[in-house]
């Protein structure tokens, strides 16, 4: 009756184990911090205020649809750093003062852009120029190239979401959760030895067991 008592409560042990290791990892990623995301603004030349607006809203959007995102908006971000600094690395973005910026409103990325029309058509707005990503963990500067008409530009957000907005995530750290499966490991390895030992104990007993009366 005692194997059975013990066999019964490893094997419940080892279904909350393993049901745990299942859980944890689920709420870790719920608890994880967001990554901080400044948006400088895009730097327009030949398109009209108008559309500059309805550009940059669609660009906030975009950044926005990541939910891991906290995002640090133009007009936040003026209130912090100069007119003149903005549009400097809005005309001609590096590497140095881009991170220098990242640092001082302790962003993890930044995100700034410029375009231009080049359409030759009245009618039509032609929009070429880049979309720019730096990221501080790495100090690296990426440059997406945009050339579309305004009415397919849906086209390249969605291009710059799969590429440089999707990729932007909290740095998860499965340290945390090891000790988890470590446990796991524990209570399936006493579960195995403790079966092991009772199935000997059970065969020492049998073979000294006297041998039964014969007619």
């Amino acid at each position: 009756m005692r194997y059975t008592v013990s066999k019964t409560a490893l094997i419940f042990l080892l279904i909350f184990a393993l049901n745990y290791a299942q859980v944890v990892p689920c709420l870790a990623g719920t608890n994880s911090k967001k990554v901080l995301v400044a948006f400088l603004g895009i730097k327009f030349d030949d398109i009209t205020p108008d559309l500059q607006k309805r550009l940059l809203e669609r660009m906030m959007e975009t950044i926005e649809s990541n939910s891991s995102v906290q995002l640090i908006k133009p007009d936040d971000v003026a209130r912090t750093i100069a007119a003149e600094k903005i549009a400097q690395m809005l005309a001609q973005p590096d590497t140095a003062s881009m991170r220098g910026l990242a640092e001082q409103l302790q962003a993890n990325y930044i995100i700034a852009g410029r375009i231009a029309n080049r359409s030759q058509e009245l009618q039509r707005v032609l929009l070429v120029g880049e979309l720019n990503r730096f990221d501080r963990a790495t100090n690296m500067l990426h440059r997406f190239e945009v050339l579309k008409y305004y009415d397919n530009f849906g086209v390249e957000l969605v291009k710059f979401k799969q590429e440089y907005v999707e990729t932007m995530g909290p740095a998860r750290s499965s340290g945390k959760l090891s000790w988890v499966w470590l446990v796991l490991g524990g209570v399936t390895l006493l579960g195995i030895g403790a079966m092991a030992l009772s199935s000997l104990k059970a065969g020492a007993e049998g073979e000294g067991a006297p041998p039964p009366d014969r007619p």
